[in-house]
């Protein structure tokens, strides 16, 4: 399952959340494929596969100590190229 989750850095929190990042321990099963800055809000977008909702919530309570997160289950769209 992949999720996406958008971060509304916690004002004063963005370098402890990019140490966060950097130095985190990433749960058996989860696979973080994109960690994005943005320039605007949200801060950041964090796409990464889970096999579950349970374990992506027990992945992203990491963070909530820095930013504010809003995660979504993304689901494949199938279409056809012109």
């Amino acid at each position: 399952m992949t999720f996406i989750t958008m971060l509304d850095v916690i004002p004063g929190r963005a370098d402890e959340l990019l140490n966060t990042v950097k130095n985190l321990k990433i749960p058996e099963g989860v696979k973080i494929k994109e960690f994005l800055s943005l320039f605007g809000k949200p801060d950041y977008i964090l796409i990464f596969e889970a096999p579950d909702e349970e374990k992506a919530m027990n992945f992203i309570l990491k963070f909530v100590a820095y930013a504010v997160p809003k995660t979504s289950l993304g689901v494949r769209v199938e279409y056809a190229h012109e």
